[in-house]
């Protein structure tokens, strides 16, 4: 009988462990992707659920349950469109349209698109501050997909803007 307190009391210990760690990623990831078949680059946010509750909590005042809520969901897709800017070279802002949202695996999904600016090469301003006012310690990556190129950058709270000088169109072969 002790034997298997003691191995419920262990499996407790991880258990808790393990859900405490969850909350402490504190990680967004954004894809945006080179969509040449399309013309469009294709922007892809990946949030942690439990982030994305949080934040809607602390913004609207509401307990939301995003699982149950699509009102919920289409709310935090706002604020997250809000948070996340591509300037042209100009300072012009690109239109990301807001394609939708989904709940997979314990993350929130939110999607937007714009067309790949003219020409192909272009380069734009990165901003991403999205959990930034929230989250403390919140750390947001966004990859640019060109091809098999691929360039990262680093969000933390005080990042400002990044330069994206633009994807090289040669159909030489790059080196990371």
């Amino acid at each position: 009988m002790e034997t298997k307190s003691r191995a419920a009391a262990i499996l407790a210990v991880i258990l808790v462990t393990s859900l405490s760690l969850a909350h402490e990623q504190k990680n967004a990831l954004t894809d945006i992707l080179y969509n040449e078949r399309t013309g469009n680059l294709e922007i892809t946010h990946r949030l942690s659920l439990h982030d994305a509750e949080h934040t809607v909590q602390k913004t609207t005042g509401l307990r939301a349950d995003l699982t149950q809520s699509r009102k919920a969901r289409e709310a935090f897709a706002q604020y997250v469109a809000s948070h996340f800017n591509l300037n042209r070279e100009d300072k012009s802002v690109l239109d990301l349209d807001l394609v939708g949202q989904e709940i997979d695996g314990g993350y929130l999904w939110v999607y937007q698109e714009t067309k790949i600016p003219a020409p192909t090469n272009s380069p734009f301003e990165i901003q991403n501050t999205i959990l930034l006012d929230i989250v403390k310690n919140q750390t947001n990556t966004v990859n640019v997909r060109f091809r098999k190129k691929v360039s990262t950058f680093v969000f933390r709270s005080g990042s400002g803007k990044k330069p994206y000088p633009g994807p090289s169109t040669s159909n030489k072969p790059t080196k990371s």
